[in-house]
Formats: structure tokens, C-alpha cells, sequence
């Protein structure tokens, strides 16, 4: 949703934003271009990966200082605006976009495609220490299961926890084609003819408790919305029910001036709104982005702007 969230956060030269998830450089090279000749982005990834493909593609940016790149989680991001600029620093945007780019995807060594046989990993770089690898042969049974209700919204989470704790009895699962093959086994046949492959909710599931994606999410937030200047705008775009969520109820709260509970005659929590919500309910994909990339049919995008 590129063409979206640049629309929204409709980047001017000389600004100043953050880019909270370069994954491919698509967000942090387009508003580069708009922030030209004296703007800047601050680019962030856990991804060595994505760093290294940055720096190259965005050589001469980078020389002149538009795009400054941070090996770091977003959810440390206070620290890498005072690593990198002198206070006060404040933003005219953060962009946050949850999803998977296509090298790691296309990566052979790290294993969240289900469409490649690759060592199990799926974390997005080597500051992550947990692999799904640990997960599905150390977690018991009812915590995996947990995992691919909690995470995946796995309708058969119990039944594939099941079969993965018999697999792994008799061999240690240590790639992506071993897992695909238990969980299609796992679920029943009438529940595989859709266009979602049965394994895409176990393998998200997986990501997500691999990297810790949610809690850093919710953690990522409220700093991110303290280093925009007032007019600035906070863009996310999530592709999991759960992340969506997070941000929502982020928004909502911070759209408010009180968050007591009702029953309460008088404000006690002093709580003033900090944003004002820009998108009414969520934004979806163009019909043409869907066609081009099916893996875009899922993407939300919600808004605000810091009061």
C-alpha cells in the first residue's frame, strides 16, 4: 500500500521521518525522493539482510545523509533517534509496515516460506535467538497448540500440535517441508481446497512468537507516537487480525482525552489525546496492488496525526 500511505503522509522536502520496518526500502526510498534536497529517513530493521540490501541500493542517499540506517528492533526507537539526532527531535512521520518483504520470503536459510524447504528459523535476524526450529520440538503440546490458536487463529490448533508431538518422536523436525507435510496432514481435505494454503496460519503463528512481533508492536507505539511534531502523522499497515487490533485500540485510546472506566462520575487518569484518527475504519488494497501482489490482499492500513 505505497501509493497509499505516501498519499497520507504526503512527505515535503527538508522533513524529517522514520521508517520503522525497511524490509525492501520501498516506504524509505519513496519519501527520500520527497524530502530531497534536506530531508531525512531514519530507516530501521532487525534484518541484517535487508540493512546490507539498503545500503547498497540507496548508496548515494545514504552518503548525503537523507537515509540513515539502525541495525535495531523499532521497539528501542527513543534510543535510536538520541543515537542519531540532537534533541529535541521530532518527526513529520513514522511508518510502520508489519509484513514480510519478498528477499526474506525468497531466502532459502530462513525458512518462512511454505513454498521452500529451508532450515526451520523464520527470525528476522541474528539478535533473535529463538527459532520455530526450538519452538515445535521443545514447546509441549498444549503450548504449541496455544501458539497456533493465539497467533495463527488456527482452527485445527490442537489437532496439529497433536501430530507434530508424534512426528517428533520419531525424527526432529528441522525444516519447512517436514512441518508443511504434518500440518496438511493434520487438517482434513475438505478444508484445503481454498486459495490459503493450510500451513499459512501455523507458519504466521510461528514468525510471530519467533520474533516476539506483537508485544514489540505494542511497545513500538507510544514512543513512536512521542517523536512526531504536532501535524505529523503515524502510518501502519498490518497483515495479521492481531496486529490490526493492537493498533487500533492504540489509536482509539490515544484519540481520547479520558480512559476511565465509565461508572466514574470525574476523570482520574489526566489522560489528554495525543492523536487525532486520520482513516475512518481501515484502508484496503486497490484491486490492480491485489493482482500484481496476492500477498497485498490482506494488508490494513490505518492512520493518525499527532495533535
Amino acid at each position: 500500500m505505497l501509493k497509499e500511505v505516501i498519499e497520507l503522509l504526503d512527505p515535503k522536502p527538508g522533513q524529517k521521518f522514520i521508517d520503522s520496518t525497511l524490509g525492501g526500502g520501498g516506504y524509505a526510498g519513496a519519501i527520500a525522493k520527497r524530502v530531497l534536497p534536506d530531508g531525512v529517513v531514519l530507516a530501521l530493521d532487525l534484518d541484517e539482510l535487508a540493512l546490507a540490501n539498503a545500503g547498497r541500493k540507496f548508496k548515494n542517499e545514504i552518503k548525503n545523509k537523507n537515509i540513515i540506517l539502525a541495525h535495531e528492533n523499532f521497539k528501542n526507537l527513543q534510543k535510536i533517534i538520541k543515537e542519531n539526532f540532537p534533541p529535541p527531535a521530532l518527526f513529520d512521520g513514522v511508518v510502520f509496515d508489519l509484513g514480510l518483504s519478498s528477499a526474506q520470503l525468497q531466502d532459502r536459510l530462513r525458512g518462512f516460506s511454505f513454498n521452500l524447504d529451508a532450515p526451520l528459523g523464520m527470525n528476522f535476524g541474528s539478535g533473535v535467538r529463538l527459532t520455530a526450529e526450538k519452538i515445535v520440538n521443545d514447546l509441549e503440546e498444549p503450548a504449541l497448540a496455544k501458539i497456533f490458536k493465539d497467533y495463527g487463529e488456527e482452527r485445527f490448533a490442537s489437532k496439529i500440535a497433536r501430530a507434530i508431538a508424534r512426528q517428533r518422536q520419531i525424527e526432529k523436525i528441522t525444516t519447512t517441508g517436514q512441518l508443511v507435510k504434518i500440518i496438511s496432514a493434520a487438517i482434513p481435505a475438505r478444508f484445503q481446497r481454498g486459495k490459503i494454503h493450510p500451513a499459512t496460519k501455523v507458519f504466521q503463528a510461528l514468525r510471530l512468537a519467533v520474533n516476539d512481533e506483537l508485544e514489540n508492536l505494542r511497545e513500538a507505539l507510544p514512543p513512536a507516537v512521542s517523536a512526531l511534531k504536532p501535524g505529523g502523522k503515524i502510518a501502519a499497515v498490518s497483515y495479521h487480525s492481531l496486529e490490526d487490533r493492537i493498533v487500533k485500540r492504540y489509536f482509539r485510546e490515544e484519540a481520547k482525552d479520558c480512559l476511565c472506566p465509565p461508572a466514574l462520575p470525574l476523570c482520574r487518569c489526566g489522560h489528554k489525546a495525543r492523536l487525532k484518527i486520520i482513516t475512518s475504519g481501515v484502508l484496503r488494497p486497490a484491486e490492480e496492488e491485489v493482482l500484481a501482489n496476492p500477498r497485498a490482499r490482506s494488508a490494513k492500513l490505518r492512520v493518525a496525526e499527532r495533535i
